[in-house]
């Protein structure tokens, strides 16, 4: 009985032994260490929809050595090198949707697969389309929103309540100062004026003209204000050599 149960112990012990040996030795198919993405170098792209020019590339792990972008499982591209990444363009393809996948290959023999995604070919006239149903309206409320800001910076002006004295204190509010780029004076910038990334249309309640200015530092500010209350005092100009000779003829005759 006990040698039954040693000859059962043995065989038990070489079938694990015979199993994590075929274990060690079939490839694995490691998806998590593998992504595939999309991403948009020119063209449309929306809800699931695109059309122009892409980049697909994957992310995968350093023994790689190659990598079969698929579209429909039939093979679009090879790269034996890193990056991983192909570029393709939508129009070359038929419309409709498509299913990307990739398959890698590394060093050590085994065979991975990506994440698998899909993705709608359409027209460039479709594209187009679609993207005049968003653009429309939101330039539509991008012009409301400039000639409201535009009209209250006409209100303001006509107040007199953003011109302040030469070397009066001054409060340049939350959307911070500006210096005219005509005149030079620093003027406080409105809060609703239209923002044109590089900075904000203004009008200068001091010249009068509209420019594009970014918020000035508190140091160019203050440097601002010094001048404007440099240029506000009189000036004394140089008498002329004619004036220089006439002061000396005067003076010498009380000598």
């Amino acid at each position: 009985m006990s040698n039954l149960k040693l000859e059962i112990s043995k065989g038990f012990v070489a079938s694990v032994v015979l199993m994590m040996g075929l274990t060690i030795a079939m490839p694995v198919k490691a998806q998590d260490q593998v992504r595939l993405s999309l991403s948009k170098a020119w063209g449309y792209s929306m809800g699931g929809q695109i059309q122009g020019l892409f980049n697909m590339s994957v992310s995968a792990p350093e023994d790689a050595t190659s990598v079969r972008f698929e579209l429909d499982g039939e093979e679009i591209a090879t790269v034996t090198q890193p990056p991983f990444s192909i570029q393709f363009n939508t129009d070359k393809y038929p419309k409709g949707v498509h299913t990307f996948s990739a398959t890698i290959q590394t060093s050590g023999g085994q065979t991975l697969k990506s994440n698998v995604f899909s993705a709608e070919f359409v027209s460039a006239e479709q594209g187009w389309q679609v993207a005049q149903r968003i653009i429309i309206p939101l330039a539509a409320v991008v012009i409301v929103a400039m000639l409201a800001g535009l009209g209250a910076q006409f209100l303001m002006s006509k107040r007199g309540n953003r011109r302040p004295e030469p070397g009066a204190p001054r409060r340049y509010g939350i959307e911070g100062g500006a210096i005219c780029p005509k005149c030079g004076r620093p003027f406080a910038r409105h809060l609703f004026s239209p923002n044109l990334l590089v900075g904000k249309l203004e009008r200068c309640p001091y010249c009068g003209k509209w420019s594009v200015v970014p918020a000035a530092s508190r140091e160019a500010l203050t440097a601002a204000e010094a001048a404007e209350v440099t240029a506000s005092r009189p000036s004394v100009l140089e008498a002329s050599p004619e004036e220089k000779l006439r002061r000396q003829i005067d003076e010498s005759r009380y000598e």
